[in-house]
């Protein structure tokens, strides 16, 4: 998010082993997930800590609800008495106030959500959690106060795979090599999450021995008013282009832009010096004003440092390095200068932006991605024409999941746009991606010594060296990428191999050949621990391949891999 430090984010969560086994039990005992009724507490039954029952508010459930949230000790505890599993707990609420932080934790778990403004009661999702077999604690807190809570509500539910969007960039005339990464974004996602890293890229080699596939990286000191200032970039643009064509160049670039205001900058200690000028508190410069009148100096200033930027661009360009272009994030926040007049204004300044660097300055090797704030708000959002990826920057307790930040988004872009983790504060949890779904198309860790330096070197490697988890030296020739569907996981597949139906139906794996012969494929399916459960030899003389699996294979995720002489492809399935 920013070059100073905010709360920590994510990473050691519940365990996907739990998950697993509750999962394999439950299905294999022959019921339905349906079978575990769903829980719902009225608030007014809890404990309170500093806050009271009120009725003045219509609408409620029970015999009242709870408010009073102002002070950062109060809270309201509620028991969940459940069966054990996977559920999704949602709370009735009203926030009449404005949008409104709510904190949590259940159990050991921490976690926050955004309370949409509301007059009236509405209801919220928190995410999905593993609650224990009996009681379970949850705890909410204040956060940012002054909203009512009626009750909660915990429903038995199944992590989902997210869908692939189509493999079309918003720019028609998007260069070959942009394409084909944004093709293979696309053949990843909902299989496997693409590391990335902010800045320290050099660190994680030196600590994990890999490298990530993406480089994130900021233009903020190419922003006229730092250079006016004699900033000069840690990075330059050349080395960030050096940085993604050594070797084979396959890394994969990001670029933010902490776009110092224009102009107007305050220029006072201790917080609101020039260069915090991309912070709402350092200037005084109005984007609504601005964008209001195009021929005021203002509105030149923001066309200019435009250019400056585009300027940088078109390095990437000339050296055929796509670049997954993430400008004016967080806005939702209000905390950067182009949010700070609310979404109107802000999204007016990002189809100016697309529209310059697009068509007036004809770069054709970027990817837009739109980064919201921990929750997805499509109140903000620029719209489908304008925006690729769409991206959240989270910055949550260690031990939050992010499905509910996950859902926000899901619910929305679901088949429509890529999700991705742009920022994080903790590296990354796999077992916690594959357990509650949560398949980001990658993501990244913020820099320096508060976060990724910060992070325990054996959760480093654990992540880096994770199946599911892509590294440089995985990468395959993106810029070759076909836009067309490609099933396997492989960065490349010795033949063309595509798995009908997944989840498994009927404890049966289909594969359909497009050209059939006489190689001898060997099938091996593996669980999340790597031991084998299934190993056969087949022919693949027929098109539609058939193989039942074991009768006493448990519900999961596993990994089948199909091998030949001429290479090997490997598919994640899931087993319901």
């Amino acid at each position: 998010m920013h070059p100073e430090p905010i709360s920590p984010f994510w990473g050691l969560l519940t365990k996907h082993v739990l998950f697993l086994a509750f999962l394999a039990g439950f299905m294999r005992s022959g019921l339905a997930w349906g079978a575990a009724d769903p829980v719902r507490i009225e608030a007014e039954t809890g404990v309170l800590t500093g806050v009271t029952i009120a009725t003045a508010t219509a609408g409620f459930s029970g015999t009242g609800y709870v408010t009073g949230f102002d002070q950062p000790t109060d809270n309201l505890v509620l028991t969940i008495n459940a069966k054990a599993g996977l559920y999704e707990l949602r709370i009735g609420y009203a926030s009449p106030f404005g949008d409104k932080g709510i904190d949590f934790q259940l159990n050991a778990e921490k976690g926050s959500a955004t309370l949409r403004q509301r007059a009236s009661f509405s209801t919220a999702s928190l995410g999905i959690f593993m609650l224990r077999e009996g009681a379970n604690r949850l705890t909410l807190s204040t956060g940012w106060g002054y909203y009512d809570v009626d009750y909660l509500l915990a429903t038995p539910t199944v992590p989902t795979i997210p869908i692939q969007p189509p493999k079309t960039l918003t720019d028609a005339q998007a260069t070959a090599s942009t394409r084909g990464l944004f093709s293979y974004l696309v053949d990843q996602y909902g299989r496997k999450v693409i590391s990335g890293q902010q800045d320290d890229v050099e660190y994680i080699l030196e600590k994990t021995g890999k490298e990530p596939a993406i480089g994130a990286f900021d233009l903020i000191d190419y922003s006229p008013s730092r250079v006016a200032n004699g900033a000069r970039p840690l990075r330059t643009s050349e080395a960030i282009i050096d940085w993604a064509r050594k070797g084979e160049g396959r890394g994969i670039i990001s670029l933010m832009w902490h776009w110092n205001a224009p102009s107007d900058l305050i220029n006072q200690a201790p917080d609101k010096l020039w260069w915090r000028g991309f912070y709402t508190e350092a200037t005084t410069f109005d984007l609504s004003a601005a964008l209001a009148d195009k021929s005021s100096d203002r509105y030149k200033l923001l066309l200019r440092d435009i250019d400056a930027i585009a300027d940088q661009l078109k390095k990437f360009q000339a050296a055929d390095v796509p670049v997954l272009w993430r400008p004016l994030h967080e806005a939702p926040g209000g905390w950067f200068w182009w949010g700070a007049k609310g979404a109107g204004p802000f999204r007016e300044l990002w189809r100016l932006t697309y529209d310059r660097l697009t068509n007036y300055h004809n770069l054709h090797n970027l990817i837009w991605v739109y980064t919201a704030t921990d929750t997805f708000n499509v109140d903000w959002y620029p719209g489908d024409s304008f925006v690729d990826v769409v991206g959240l920057d989270v910055y949550a307790d260690a031990s939050a999941n992010l499905s509910g930040n996950w859902k926000s988004a899901l619910d929305q872009l679901n088949g429509k746009k890529l999700i991705t983790l742009s920022e994080t504060g903790h590296v990354p949890n796999a077992s916690t991606v594959r357990g509650f779904g949560t398949w980001w198309s990658w993501f990244s860790v913020w820099t320096g010594t508060d976060y990724i330096k910060k992070q325990p070197i054996p959760s480093l490697q654990a992540v880096f060296t994770d199946a599911d988890v892509i590294t440089r030296d995985e990468l395959p020739n993106w810029r070759l990428a076909s836009p067309g569907l490609v099933t396997s996981v492989e960065p490349s597949s010795p033949f063309q191999l595509t798995l009908l139906g997944n989840p498994i139906q009927g404890d049966q794996i289909q594969l359909e050949l497009t050209n059939p012969d006489q190689i001898p494929l060997t099938l091996l399916v593996t669980d999340l621990r790597g031991s084998r459960v299934l190993e056969r030899t087949v022919e693949s003389t027929t098109r539609v391949i058939r193989q039942k699996l074991p009768p006493t294979l448990r519900a999961g995720v596993y990994f089948l891999q199909v091998s030949s002489p001429r290479g090997v492809s490997t598919f994640r399935i899931v087993n319901y």
